[in-house]
């Protein structure tokens, strides 16, 4: 669902059609002064191109590949390096798109401006700088599915594949080995842990290892789980305020969104606030980042930066693989009775690290 990008469109045109009932009341009315042109601005930029989440998805993107490319990180194949190549070609047309597309902007206001000035059908004018701007954000939005297509995800197989191949298999866990487990932290008894395990659309997940078990809210337990490129959402290297939201009325406000503000069904819409969150991001960067958080003293770092969260599609085949216990002195026991009952209720093996 979070990839129904004609429901995304619907919200697209939604915005727009708001838009133009504003623009045009005034563009309509044949009475222009010299406030026009501030109030005319304001409702074209109500729908801003400045949009630092997606900005920051394309220069994260394009670090990531570097990364494989210049030979930072390891682990991939000849025929991995080739594809990453064709698919940082395609990133650099996406991005001279982008710029264009904000070009097109400043060009629309600067027309809208001379409109004002001019006697001769300013309405017809105006309407049709309109136009043309809503053509821009449609073609944006386009340019972003394809950005999503044929650059994100081919990336995210590449560089999730590297993800499953190092995380530590539940049924092969010893004790006292070494471990990389993608958890989700639990933070209420048993019997809310099941209802919510599926009642939401997203899962909150945090990389732990042998040397690093930074959760949430310093959480001793909870569920395991196994990302792939169907359900891997965002990664950030920490909180990144991941949230699904309800649609307040029947269109997402223009001034909160985003192209990165991704559908999860008829009611709710995915939204973040961590600008250096991706899809692509590497497991060797966030556990480089967690140990070196880890390493100074956990009371000093803020609360955000104690773990890293992957966000998680919760769709049918994003299920708990094991449950996780960490057994430190200050483990209490309704961590322990509450992990062993999930594990039994669910037949799930029961990690005790």
């Amino acid at each position: 669902m979070y990839d129904d990008n004609m429901f995304q469109r619907t919200i697209i045109h939604s915005l727009l059609y708001a838009r133009r009932r504003k623009f045009d009341k005034i563009a309509c009315s044949n009475n222009f002064d010299s406030e026009c042109y501030e109030t005319l601005a304001n409702i074209i930029n109500s729908i801003k191109f400045d949009d630092q989440r997606l900005e920051r998805r394309l220069e994260q993107t394009e670090r990531n590949m570097n990364l494989i490319l210049d030979g930072t990180f390891k682990n991939f194949t000849n025929d991995d390096l080739e594809s990453i190549k064709k698919i940082n070609e395609y990133l650099q047309i996406k991005k001279e798109q982008f710029a264009d597309f904000k070009k097109g902007r400043l060009d629309i206001l600067s027309s809208i401006k001379e409109g004002l000035s001019s006697t001769y059908d300013t309405n017809r004018r105006l309407i049709r700088q309109l136009d043309l701007d809503d053509d821009i954000l449609i073609s944006r939005y386009n340019a972003y599915v394809d950005f999503q297509y044929y650059v994100e995800n081919p990336l995210a197989k590449i560089t999730l594949r590297v993800w499953e191949n190092q995380l530590t298999n539940p049924n092969v866990y010893q004790r006292g080995h070494k471990f990389k487990f993608l958890v989700h932290a639990i933070r209420t008894n048993a019997e809310n842990a099941l209802k919510n395990a599926k009642s939401y659309p997203i899962i909150s997940t945090s990389l732990i290892t042998d040397e690093f078990q930074g959760t949430y809210q310093k959480s001793k337990f909870g569920f395991v789980y196994q990302p792939s490129v169907e359900n891997v959402m965002l990664i950030s290297n920490s909180d990144c305020y991941a949230n699904h939201l309800p649609f307040t009325s029947s269109y997402i406000e223009a001034e909160f969104f985003s192209l990165t503000s991704t559908p999860l069904g008829p009611n709710k819409y995915f939204q973040y606030n961590d600008y250096d969150a991706c899809k692509t991001m590497h497991i060797e960067e966030i556990e480089m980042n967690s140990i070196k958080n880890q390493k100074g003293s956990m009371e000093d770092v803020i609360e955000s930066d104690t773990y890293n969260e992957i966000v998680l599609f919760n769709n049918a085949d994003t299920n708990p693989i094991a449950v996780f216990l960490l057994e430190t002195e200050k483990t209490s026991d309704f961590s322990v009775t509450t992990a062993e009952e999930l594990s039994i209720k669910l037949n799930l093996p029961l990690i005790k690290i």
